[in-house]
């Protein structure tokens, strides 16, 4: 059975100290952050999400419901929950526009379905299964159906990608709403031309529509075009066990977040694959579940154990913010890149999600 026990199976100068709370032992910032808001969210947050502008926040819960907030004033905007009697964690949350430019939410559910809503009217407009097909209850015990983990979406918005529990990685179109691939190792046991385990996150190419990548526990980074089935190379390491792999298309490099206290966060050549960095003396005590880059000269990272969320300049790989303090990991994160909110970060501890400003 899904839930966030599958997670978890697997500074440099700063120039001020805030806390966010009043009360002792709670969660403090600290360098370059500002504390924004604490968004309460009921349930025990698995993904958050801001859209392209960050005007909205979308965030998923372990039971099902997905919250839309106003990062601007912390109000919760809607709830959007299926009629499905089985409620399981969201996995994925993705922005899109529809043809007409109006603003979509596509949902990934530990159930193997994907969803597609429109917020504002609280719709779920249609709805895609995995090819093992959707949960049952009875199988819950049994825990003998696919689970989608992970969920991305390619740069025109007409494609989305889906990485499961059983090492496939589904590739739909999204204006047709049909399977167009899966993509899996072959049955060759000597080749690695796929996952071999759970695929925790995968991401397509910001610039490049049939390019994307994948990782999870089997400890690679797999390399796919859409046009074949089997990866086409492959970079040996990373241990990955949530949204924690992004591509910095400017600079070709990939970041990577691994579950583990060494070699935890990692920056790879997109061409070559070799390593850059490592990025572990700042996040040494963290286990990392979730990473991203922010703009050209940072990177944002949470993760268990230390239960802190770092943000890391590119350039001299230290520590210039964090939020730390908090009582339970930090499980997914999500950064607003454009506009005049940009620098926004989310973080999800719990059943909380803080939103951070880093803007200079």
């Amino acid at each position: 059975m899904f839930n966030l026990v599958c997670f978890s199976s697997c500074l440099g100068k700063q120039k001020s100290t805030t806390t966010i709370m009043s009360e002792q032992n709670q969660p403090t910032v600290e360098g370059d952050l500002r504390f924004h808001s604490e968004l309460k969210c009921g349930q025990d947050v698995t993904r958050c999400e801001f859209n392209k502008d960050g005007s909205l926040l979308a965030v998923g819960l372990s039971d099902g419901a997905i919250k839309v907030y106003s990062p601007d004033t912390g109000d919760h905007i809607l709830t959007l929950k299926d009629s499905s009697r089985l409620r399981m964690p969201i996995t994925g949350l993705r922005f899109i526009s529809s043809s007409d430019s109006h603003c979509l939410l596509l949902a990934a559910y530990a159930t193997g379905s994907v969803r597609c809503w429109y917020p504002w009217g609280g719709d779920c407009l249609w709805n895609l299964k995995e090819a093992s097909g959707l949960w049952d209850p009875a199988d819950v015990e049994k825990g003998s159906k696919l689970e989608t983990l992970c969920l991305a979406v390619s740069p025109s918005g007409e494609r989305a990608a889906t990485g499961c529990s059983n090492s496939t990685v589904h590739l739909y179109d999204l204006r047709t709403h049909q399977s167009i691939l899966t993509c899996k190792a072959s049955s060759c046991r000597t080749i690695m031309d796929g996952h071999r385990s759970r695929v925790f996150a995968v991401t397509f190419h910001p610039e490049r529509e049939t390019e994307f990548i994948s990782a999870g526990w089997d400890n690679t980074i797999q390399f796919w075009d859409s046009r074949q089935e089997q990866a086409i190379r492959r970079i040996g390491g990373p241990h990955v066990c949530g949204d924690a792999l992004h591509i910095d298309a400017s600079k070709r490099q990939i970041l990577s977040g691994s579950w583990r206290t060494h070699d935890s966060l990692e920056v790879w050549d997109y061409g070559s694959g070799r390593k850059v960095c490592d990025v572990s003396q700042p996040v040494q005590d963290s286990k990392i579940y979730s990473c991203h880059w922010l703009g050209e000269d940072h990177m944002v990272a949470g993760g268990c154990q230390a239960n802190t969320l770092y943000v890391i300049s590119r350039h001299s790989l230290q520590t210039v913010g964090q939020l730390w303090g908090l009582d339970s990991p930090v499980h997914s994160t999500s950064v607003c890149a454009s506009g005049k909110r940009s620098g926004l970060i989310a973080g999800s501890s719990g059943s909380s999600v803080y939103i951070l400003d880093h803007r200079n």
